[in-house]
């Protein structure tokens, strides 16, 4: 179920052998199941917007304003109960205008890039949230490293790392081996190959291989994004995605995911499950959103957020 060995297996049928229930089992690893669902907490009829789980989004800088606004649709999808998006001030105006349900905090910034001084914004509003998703839009520039640094070290808060969060740690993911507090890893081959200071080509020969290495380097879970999505833990143990879901191919679809994975933190699941059902849900959505488009082709991220109640099982 993983590649490369994934594209050069034919069909794969489960046969018994002779091995009675109840036998000793491998437990380090195994496919991602429907099951995975029945552990998202629900909201009842007594609770609140916090009781369902408050959300940061840290990210946007000029040109990537759209990465953060999935990010945070997608964490009010999945069931958060209150979002914030994080974002520079000079853009503020923008979020304020595309997202009608989340919350905005401007923060300090020079044309539209966040400076290192904004994390003492992030880091009291922290104090109130239940999850920090940091990276999606945030940018490379040397300011931008710094602020997600000192964040990813200082936060308490259960995290969500992608994207230029991710680039931030390239080559040192010893750095959020000293978090406190968990973390979750979302990076693509492309991240993963530079956190590890590995070629790309080594990623996608070995890929269990080095979602585990990551995970054991930065004592977080990793989830290696693909078709084969691979959920790992720094002690071994790893779940991995059927995939099947095409239409997941397009810009902004990490996005959601980072968006789902925090809004699951939020609702305090441990966070190899909350990882492994974030991945689920995100997959299912994306093939109910090509079934609705008539075919993959047509899926952007928009869609695949919308078809996140269904995908959650909780309507339609």
């Amino acid at each position: 179920w993983i590649e490369p060995g994934k594209s050069h297996s034919g069909r794969v049928v489960v046969a018994d052998i002779g091995i009675p229930p109840g036998a000793p089992v491998d437990p380090a690893g195994g496919l991602i199941s429907d099951h995975v669902r029945d552990g998202i907490p629900r909201r009842l009829p007594g609770s609140t917007k916090f009781a369902s789980g408050t959300v940061l989004v840290c990210g946007g800088s000029p040109g990537l304003t759209g990465a953060p606004c999935l990010a945070s649709r997608a964490a009010m999808r999945a069931g958060a109960g209150y979002v914030t998006a994080c974002v520079p001030s000079s853009l503020s105006l923008v979020f304020e205008i595309a997202l009608t349900e989340v919350m905005s905090i401007g923060l300090p910034d020079v044309d539209g890039v966040v400076t290192e001084r904004a994390a003492e914004t992030v880091l009291e509003r922290s104090r109130r949230a239940d999850a920090v998703a940091l990276g999606p839009g945030l940018g490379r520039e040397p300011e931008v490293v710094a602020y997600a640094r000192r964040l990813a070290g200082e936060l308490d808060t259960p995290l969500v790392l992608d994207a230029d969060g991710l680039n931030a740690h390239s080559g040192a993911l010893f750095r959020l081996a000293m978090r406190s507090a968990p973390a979750v890893l979302t990076p693509h081959g492309g991240e993963l190959a530079r956190l590890l200071d590995v070629t790309n080509e080594e990623v996608r020969a070995r890929r269990l291989e080095l979602a585990l290495e990551a995970a054991r380097g930065a004592r977080a879970i990793v989830v290696l994004k693909g078709d084969d999505s691979i959920v790992a833990t720094p002690e071994g143990r790893y779940g991995v995605s059927r995939g099947g879901a095409p239409g997941l191919a397009t810009a902004g679809t990490g996005d959601v995911l980072t968006g789902v994975v925090a809004a699951f933190l939020a609702k305090r699941m441990d966070p190899f499950q909350a990882a492994c059902a974030a991945v689920h849900v995100h997959v299912r959505a994306g093939q109910l959103a090509a079934e609705d488009a008539a075919g993959p082709d047509g899926v952007i991220a928009s869609d695949v957020i919308e078809r996140l109640p269904r995908a959650l099982g909780t309507g339609g």
